[in-house]
């Protein structure tokens, strides 16, 4: 497989990402098998094999005959701890059947105690948060976000309806032999359209259904507009599937520079100083998570940005002329096609990804080792960004198709801004307090951040830079203009959130 392309570095002054390793180097085709497989599973123990009468007992079965009733059993081997009883008080029975609805706390589940709730406020703090008195490692309010519940994209059990009813929910189906037009095999080339990445794959002339739609439609100050588009369809959706595969490994560098390239300094320098941390950092845990990060975001692109057909063979499609659309001065690949790289980008990719993210991070943060404070902020930042752009292509979505409704999918974007909060609560409980971008810029300061994260010199001075991008008085103003104004789709909505002193969730309306 070749190695990451970086193309058009000059788009951008500041670090190149010449000097990133190849990701291909630390990141796997998919996802390790571990990652998929269940907590827990049961196997058959195995028959233990007929003790020879003739062959002389070993120091352990010899051991294992003593006297029960000898004084030197009791320092036999300790089975294990035994497993816990019913609960005989109440009141511990109805507060752990609670606990199991509610969910445990931030705070008692990252101290490993027992969270108590209130039976009087069941969804207000929990026993345990209220008899906490003083000064305090962290005074964060009572919480109940658990990472693995977080959405880290915009869920959809089926795809985009309007595009085609054809499927009910996210399984890779081909169209079915008798929809085919003509056995003839073309072959197409498409790119987002905001940069030049071909991706090439069969095509196949097919017979409309009701519900299929063949024109590509855009809203403009005079109405909607429409042209059409022709009726071709993926081929093979399983081998589309494995050659997207390579596909992603390939672009995201590129999709990084594209992206963020010309956007905020502090996006810019966060991002490529957390692609190459996936070379530098000390665990394989954190390269993984790190690794699979990355892929999970340029996924989380792909699907958001429109596509074009950028090859000679355009199907006989037609270029929009229109400044209203998103595809201005360019073929847009059919709607058909759009359905069902939905298919396969949710079940081959987005949701075994950010499965494996999330069970990574949650590991990470559940660790309360210093060593990955660094590690995390690097995911946590890349994800909230992430989040941010998937609502402004939601709300573009709503207004290209004239929805009443702000989202094309209001369900999946609450549940994605919930998770945002999720993961911004437990970076906030981590930091204990301290925000390491508040510490002072001098000799003491840094000494107590290099060990408060156990970070190098050259981590030190990202740490300082950031510090100084995020309170420029500028920046904060703009931070400060898109959060009172719910500009939850701005850049920096989410990110922002990692500076505060004292963060606390927004309304998620």
């Amino acid at each position: 497989m070749a190695n990451l392309r970086i193309s058009g570095l000059a788009a951008r002054p500041g670090p190149s990402l010449l000097s990133v390793p190849p990701l291909l180097r630390f990141l796997p085709l998919s996802i390790p098998p571990q990652l998929t497989l269940s907590q827990r599973i049961n196997r058959r123990k195995k028959a233990k094999p007929p003790t020879d009468p003739n062959k002389p007992p070993s120091k352990r079965s010899h051991s294992s005959t003593r006297d029960p009733s000898s004084p030197s059993s009791s320092s036999s081997t300790p089975r294990g701890p035994k497993r816990r009883g019913a609960y005989t008080d109440e009141t511990k029975k109805r507060n752990t059947a609670l606990t199991r609805i509610l969910k445990s706390c931030i705070r008692c589940r990252m101290n490993r105690g027992r969270c108590n709730p209130d039976e009087s406020d069941p969804y207000g703090p929990c026993l345990t948060c209220k008899s906490i008195t003083g000064p305090t490692l962290c005074k964060m309010p009572c919480y109940r976000y658990i990472i693995t519940d977080a959405s880290l994209y915009r869920e959809q059990r089926a795809p985009y309806q309007v595009y085609s009813r054809r499927w009910q929910s996210m399984d890779i189906i081909d169209i079915p032999k008798n929809d085919w037009a003509s056995p003839e095999i073309r072959w197409i080339t498409v790119s987002p359209n905001h940069i030049r990445l071909p991706f090439r794959f069969p095509v196949r002339k097919f017979t409309p259904v009701e519900g299929d739609l063949l024109e590509e439609q855009w809203m403009t100050p005079h109405g909607k507009k429409t042209v059409p588009v022709p009726p071709y369809a993926l081929a093979d959706m399983h081998a589309t599937a494995a050659d997207m595969k390579e596909y992603v490994e390939r672009i995201i560098s590129d999709f990084i520079l594209s992206t963020v390239g010309n956007e905020d300094l502090l996006l810019w320098e966060t991002y490529t100083k957390a692609f190459r941390h996936i070379g530098s950092a000390k665990t394989p845990e954190e390269r993984s998570l790190l690794g699979n990060t990355f892929r999970l975001w340029v996924i989380c692109r792909l699907i958001s940005n429109p596509v074009h057909i950028c090859g000679e063979d355009k199907l006989g499609g037609q270029a929009i002329e229109s400044e209203d659309s998103l595809h201005n001065g360019k073929v847009p690949m059919p709607m058909i096609m759009t359905a069902q790289f939905e298919c396969i980008n949710y079940t081959t990719f987005l949701r075994p990804w950010s499965k494996a993210v999330l069970k990574q991070l949650n590991e990470l943060v559940l660790a309360k080792r210093r060593d990955y404070w660094l590690t995390i902020y690097y995911a946590m930042f890349v994800l909230l960004h992430s989040c941010a752009m998937m609502t402004r292509r939601d709300e573009e979505t709503a207004r290209q198709y004239d929805m009443k409704t702000r989202y094309a999918n209001p369900e999946s974007i609450r549940a994605h801004h919930t998770g945002a909060q999720t993961m911004l609560a437990h970076f906030h409980f981590i930091n204990k307090g301290v925000i390491p971008f508040s510490l002072p810029h001098n000799v003491a300061g840094r000494q107590e951040l290099a060990k408060a994260a156990n970070l190098t010199d050259e981590q030190v001075n990202f740490v300082w830079r950031t510090a100084t991008l995020a309170h420029d008085p500028e920046r904060v103003a703009r931070m400060r203009y898109v959060r009172e104004r719910g500009l939850v789709g701005h850049d920096l909505y989410w990110v922002s959130m990692l500076y505060d002193k004292e963060w606390a969730p927004q309304s998620n309306d």
